[in-house]
């Protein structure tokens, strides 16, 4: 049993050696025929034709641009390739004659790089700072990246046994999105398709996972705010470029500036300095052109809601609180001094100390001082609110001293007239504010305000605003019967 067990496994062994033999001269026999018959070595890659390289490219993109300031350099991060950042400085891309480092912090909160590398400065980059290993391998040599319309060819000396075919793999950014996929094997400058995933060209080529690898760890991270991602790449002939930005928190600036929400309404927000709050006041100022948007004044006084309330009762683009309430028994509240909403009054007049929103049947609107404009019974008034006090009288002057005030800081609001005619409606919510801190702030600053007028603040303080750019909802404390609304036309 033992010799007939041995003689069996000599006789596997030999079988074993006939198969491997005949393996590599197989193998060999093909790679020898690779080698001397370009046309063989086509077929037994299994490569089929497609055409001139030059019909499997698409047309030139149109570049991309960015208004911002040249940048001297900047840092890339390329995780797992880069352990640390490399930084990239002007010289490194190679386009001497053109602007090729741009960043634009100019929006806060958002930062925006633009880079353009030259074809020769990126193998540099990519060969000696990257990827300085994949470059000279047992299987490739001189790797190459040639930059194309919408995409890029990596070639290489591909090792076929007994030498080295000049092979590339064409990859085409994908329609809609950064990645880019394999779109053929280059061959002569002929274009042929990729095989079956178990050929032997997949085994001998590079797949280019490293090169979609690095395209989307690419993180921008200097010298401006935040880590930019890249949000868009142009392939051209020449150069490609890369746009990546980053949004990050940012604080608030002092002063935003007017911003614009839709048509006739603006936004701004300034820090105000108290003497009596060590953080200051934030005032909310809403613009208005009063030819574009309607102003009108709502008054319940049997079913008083907070502001917020108010806001989704209502289809309006903003609310404020109105002049002040007192509680009348079972008939609800009634407002302190006169109050016209639709035509309807409500409430008594009052003196010469106080001030009025008004709005005539016409659409006129104004911010009036009583002692310099009286009310008139009779005049066609369609909307108006009285209250005090005034704290800017027309012409832009102080109208209250620090003599007429407490000092003591509360919650604000605030409705005014520009010297251009424009309705400002604003909000302080901090509490900050004396009367007399925000008289002297609307007098000195550069509002251009004619006129102010005090409305109820404390509690009663509340904006709510629905633009089509910005929502802003500033809550009542308490329920208020009156507010003021500003609507489209």
């Amino acid at each position: 049993m033992g010799s007939k067990s041995r003689e069996r496994r000599q006789q596997a062994i030999k079988l074993a050696l006939v198969i491997l033999l005949t393996s590599t001269m197989c193998l060999t026999g093909a790679l020898l025929a690779i080698n001397a018959s370009p046309r063989l070595s086509i077929r037994l890659l299994g490569l089929e034709h497609m055409g001139p390289l030059r019909d499997a490219l698409p047309p030139e993109q149109a570049p991309l641009n960015l208004d911002g300031k040249p940048l001297d350099h900047v840092e890339l991060q390329i995780p797992p390739c880069l352990a640390t950042p490399l930084t990239l400085t002007a010289a490194d891309v190679g386009l001497e004659t053109t602007t090729v480092l741009i960043g634009d912090a100019s929006l806060l909160g958002t930062t925006t790089y633009l880079l353009s590398v030259g074809e020769a400065s990126l193998n540099k980059l990519v060969w000696e700072r990257v990827f300085p290993e994949g470059r000279e391998t047992n299987r490739y040599r001189n790797g190459q990246i040639d930059l194309r319309p919408g995409g890029l060819i990596l070639y290489a000396d591909v090792n076929l046994g007994l030498r080295r075919q000049r092979m590339g793999l064409l990859m085409r950014q994908e329609e809609g999105g950064l990645s880019l996929s394999p779109g053929g094997v280059i061959l002569k400058g002929e274009v042929y398709a990729m095989p079956a995933s178990r050929s032997l060209v997949r085994l001998l080529l590079p797949s280019g996972r490293q090169v979609q690898r690095a395209l989307y760890a690419l993180t921008v991270v200097g010298p401006l705010p935040g880590e930019a991602r890249v949000e868009a790449v142009r392939f051209h002939d020449d150069r490609l470029e890369v746009m990546a930005q980053a949004t990050y928190p940012a604080p608030a600036p002092p002063d935003t500036g007017w911003q614009p929400l839709e048509e006739g309404l603006e936004l701004r927000e300034i820090d105000v300095a108290s003497g009596t709050a060590r953080s200051g006041e934030r005032l909310l100022i809403v613009r208005l052109d009063p030819r574009q948007l309607q102003i009108r004044v709502q008054y319940d006084p049997t079913n008083p809601k907070t502001i917020s309330a108010w806001g989704e009762r209502l289809d309006a683009l903003l609310v404020v609180n109105g002049s002040y309430f007192a509680p009348e028994g079972e008939r609800g509240y009634e407002t302190i001094g006169m109050l016209i909403s639709d035509g309807q009054r409500w409430g008594t007049p009052l003196r010469d100390y106080a001030g009025m929103l008004a709005v005539t049947s016409a659409g006129e609107v104004s911010v009036r001082w009583l002692r310099q404009r009286p009310y008139q019974p009779g005049e066609p008034l369609a909307q108006a609110m009285q209250s005090f006090p005034v704290l800017v009288t027309p012409g832009g002057v102080l109208g209250f001293p620090a003599d007429a005030d407490d000092g003591a800081p509360a919650r604000r609001t605030a409705v005014a007239q520009d010297a251009e005619g424009n309705m400002l409606l604003m909000v302080a919510p901090r509490g900050a504010l004396s009367l007399h801190e925000l008289a002297v702030f609307l007098t000195e600053s550069d509002l251009r305000i004619d006129a102010a007028l005090n409305l109820d603040g404390g509690g009663s303080t509340g904006l709510w605003l629905r633009a089509d750019t910005a929502q802003i909802r500033v809550d009542s404390f308490t329920s208020v019967p009156s507010v003021i609304t500003v609507e489209r036309r």
